[in-house]
């Protein structure tokens, strides 16, 4: 039966929602999405199918941009009487939480059949697993997708995406489309302050202000004991990080190496925590059969499971818990931390080692923690209050060199190793297995720029020819059956490279700077040792003289010709930054798309940077274009336009500017935009503010403000906005801040500060864009801005001549930055 699912998981003697009964089909399908605040807040979204409401779970909500793809997790069928329920379900409950509706309406299948009914047509279709469809909403309008995820993890993945058509849009979140006296808000309120009274506040407290807090550390114990008033806790395999949540989420290695954006898959369970918290745990990377792998956290992608593991409290709402004992601590670590499939408490036994040892073994884990549960948590410190009892012989050593490589391997043969003593290093053998192909090219390439004739060993060991020594800065964690009488790994196997041990990261890993005090702080990347680009390599132009601009007769070739004539101009705004590819193939009339992947046939010599996106849910490989070749290349490609990050991959979470996007209606005339950006350009006098325009090459404006990569994402979104609300005070008759563009003035200018936010491009200066004339984005002096200024006045024929007599106008916006909390200050005044 179709609703026995939904029958059985309810006690409707309990709960005031409707019992599962089959209904008429309508005679117009019906939808109704639920805002739903159960463990989670998340939206049901209900399509009317066979008297019945085919129901997904959408945790992010709905999306009126095509870019977003919802993840929709299919549930039971719900009865057609559910679409009317709102209200509250009880504790205890299925689903216990508060309920509302969203939006609803009627819906129709976008391709229809004279010969079969709306409903056969949409149950043949999810027989499919492949929906489309239009809905007539209140919110939801227009063409929409429902696909199923082949090969997911999860049978019941689909995602749920919205068409390019007239209600499209650049930006949507369902929440910024609530009612403001909404039920299932209040409750969530309720619920977070009841969660944070719930908490008992620390009695004990003191300031814990450390940029980087360094963990206390144990001390080794050789066996496995039984005592009173100790607890024990299974040792992992991964990496110890702490994750302070008080302000901005960070997430570092005890040597305060950035962690956060080596494994952001990590980042949504941080921020579904209610409390400031700063946590200490283990980052451990699971492997097909469930444990724990090094290897596998090593060498980590999506794919895989990343759990980190939270076994002590060091900070919790406004006071240090480091001065209570370990026992209290994890007491109120218990009751606060919200666990996650990502984010997990890190039970423990209590007084009964040996026989918790005996389970480890068994299960082939590690090793084992012992704490005393009267411990305090000692900063930096190595406690004999800690001690961790190891199962599985493993260590770190230093890399020292390597030998040649024979027979058919590459790279090198065997690493050096050795050990760090206080008065230098020495010998601890050689390892030459636990390497693959990928792990010596990429070790090899870490070493190759520490290649050193200087002896590092105390003993001054005697060189053998076929030994090259390095700088003693990369540590290798190694498994071993045992050490030598004379100190050597016998059978070592190496593992991975010990990253959040290392001072100096190899290449393409990040560490922490830290700027002046009156700068933000920021997590940056050393600068990657990748194989450098050639200064040129070949590009053979496809298809150069397929027409690109048909009215104008303008061709591929005329297009990267223009790029090439302009390169030393625009690729110090693309230098270092993920670009976004949107493909025009077949030139302006034909059909776009957005290709942010590199793609797999790209030229070795063209560099990539690999990064999670949250709302995709994966890791996306971004090109950069650092050279006229490459730049070449991705204009072959049918780039047209070119969309580079704001922020380099030196410091990805800080813009190297902000950006005020002028983006007017349909009814608008271009003289209406330059009023308003004249009217800005007077805020930044007066603020003393830099500040630099550039036309769209659409039918708006862009002002650009440096920052020289001082401040987040957040604090300049939020700088933005107090600009753009002051414009609006003044000219309220032809702007508005309204997202939505089916609640926007017709006749008003959209004052777009939301450009300023992690991985938002906008067409870069210099930028052709895909309209009529070739229009090119340029940058302005401010005495050319007056009414007469139109977009159509720069393109792909006369830019090249304007930069030869003008210079780069626009180069001010790499300088140093503006002082933002100055202009705060003064922008108080200004009114």
């Amino acid at each position: 039966m179709p609703l026995e699912e939904y029958n059985k998981k309810r006690n409707f003697d309990a709960t005031s929602e409707p019992e599962g009964n089959i209904a008429p089909t309508s005679d117009k399908l019906k939808f109704v999405v639920q805002r739903h605040a159960a463990s989670h807040l998340h939206y049901d979204f209900r399509l009317e199918m066979d008297g019945v409401l085919k129901s997904w779970a959408v945790p992010k909500g709905p999306s009126l941009n095509p870019k977003d793809k919802r993840l929709a997790m299919m549930t039971e069928d719900h009865p057609m009487s559910y679409g009317s329920f709102e209200g509250s379900i009880p504790k205890g409950n299925y689903g216990a939480g508060q309920v509302e509706i969203w939006d609803e309406g009627t819906y129709e299948p976008l391709r229809k059949d004279d010969d079969k009914s709306d409903d056969i047509v949409m149950r043949s279709e999810l027989h499919s697993q492949s929906m489309k469809f239009v809905m007539y909403g209140n919110k939801l309008k227009g063409e929409f997708a429902l696909v199923k995820i082949k090969n997911a993890k999860q049978e019941n993945a689909w995602l749920l995406i919205k068409h390019k058509d007239e209600y499209a849009t650049d930006e949507y979140d369902a929440e910024l489309h609530t009612d403001k006296d909404s039920l299932v808000t209040k409750y969530l309120e309720e619920k977070k302050s009841k969660s944070k009274k719930k908490v008992k506040t620390p009695t004990k407290s003191k300031e814990l202000t450390e940029d980087i807090i360094k963990p206390m550390l144990a001390k080794t114990a050789e066996d496995a004991f039984d005592k009173k008033d100790w607890i024990f806790e299974i040792k992992w395999d991964g990496y110890r990080a702490i994750a302070d949540l008080r302000e901005n989420v960070k997430l570092y290695s005890r040597n305060g190496l950035d962690f956060i954006s080596k494994y952001p898959v990590l980042m949504p369970s941080f921020r579904k925590q209610e409390h400031e918290i700063v946590l200490d745990g283990e980052i451990v990377a699971l492997d097909d059969k469930g444990l724990p792998s090094f290897q596998a956290l090593q060498h980590y992608d999506e794919d895989q499971t990343l759990i980190f593991y939270v076994f002590d409290l060091l900070w919790l709402n406004g006071h240090a818990t480091t001065s209570l004992h370990l026992f209290e601590r994890k007491e109120l670590l218990k009751e606060a931390l919200i666990e996650t499939p990502n984010i997990k408490y890190l039970d423990h036994v209590e007084e009964e080692g040996i026989s918790f040892f005996e389970q480890i073994k068994k299960m082939e884990l590690e090793g084992m923690m012992a704490k005393k549960k009267s411990s305090k948590y000692d900063i930096g410190t190595r406690s004999d209050n800690w001690l961790k009892i190891k199962n599985l012989n493993h260590d770190e050593a230093y890399i020292m060199g390597f030998t040649e490589p024979k027979g058919s391997r590459k790279y090198f043969g065997a690493l050096l190793l050795g050990f760090k003593n206080d008065d230098g290093f020495t010998y601890a053998g050689n390892v030459g297995t636990g390497f693959d192909e990928n792990t010596l090219k990429s070790l090899h390439k870490d070493m190759e720029p520490i290649i050193t004739k200087s002896n590092f060993f105390k003993d001054k060991r005697k060189q053998a020819k076929n030994e090259t020594y390095i700088e003693p800065k990369l540590i290798a964690q190694i498994k071993y059956t045992e050490m030598t009488d004379n100190g050597h790994f016998r059978h070592p196997v190496y593992m991975g490279l010990r990253e959040d041990l290392m001072e100096e990261k190899p290449s393409s890993h990040l560490r922490v700077v830290r700027k002046e005090e009156n700068k933000a702080s920021t997590n940056e990347i050393k600068q990657p040792t990748l194989k450098k680009p050639e200064e040129t390599f070949e590009v053979n132009v496809s298809n150069p003289d397929k027409v690109y601009w048909p009215e104008k007769g303008i061709t591929k070739l005329d297009m990267i010709n223009y790029y090439q004539e302009v390169a030393e101009y625009i690729l110090p705004y693309l230098k270092n930054r993920p670009q976004s590819l949107n493909r025009h193939p077949n030139g302006i009339d034909g059909k776009n798309f957005y290709q942010k992947d590199a793609p797999d046939f790209l030229p070795s010599e063209i560099q990539t940077v690999k990064l999670y996106s949250e709302s995709t849910e994966r890791y996306i490989d971004y090109v950069i274009c650092n050279n006229a070749s490459s730049l070449k290349y991705i204009n072959n490609l049918g780039c047209i336009e070119i969309n580079p990050w704001p922020s380099t991959v030196f410091h990805l979470d800080h813009p190297d500017y902000l950006m005020l996007d002028l983006d007017p209606s349909p009814k608008n005339v271009f003289s209406d935009v330059v009023d308003v950006a004249l009217e800005i350009h007077d805020i930044m006098q007066q603020l003393e503010i830099p500040d630099f325009i550039k036309t769209s090459g659409s039918s708006g404006l862009h002002i650009f403000l440096p920052l020289n990569a001082q401040y987040t994402f957040t604090q300049t979104k939020d700088f933005a906005l107090l600009i753009m609300k002051e414009i609006q005070k003044r000219l309220p008759e032809i702007t508005t801040l309204e997202r939505s563009l089916s609640k926007r003035p017709k006749n008003a200018i959209y004052l777009d500060y939301l450009q300023n936010r992690r991985g938002q491009t906008l067409a870069s200066v210099y930028s052709v864009r895909p309209k009529k004339g070739a229009t090119v984005s340029t940058p302005l002096e401010w005495n050319e801005v007056k009414q007469s200024l139109l977009p159509s006045d720069f393109n792909i024929d006369n830019v090249p001549e304007r930069l030869a007599k003008k210079g780069d106008i626009f180069q001010g916006v790499l300088d140093e930055g503006l002082d933002m909390l100055a202009a705060m200050e003064r922008m108080a005044d200004l009114r």
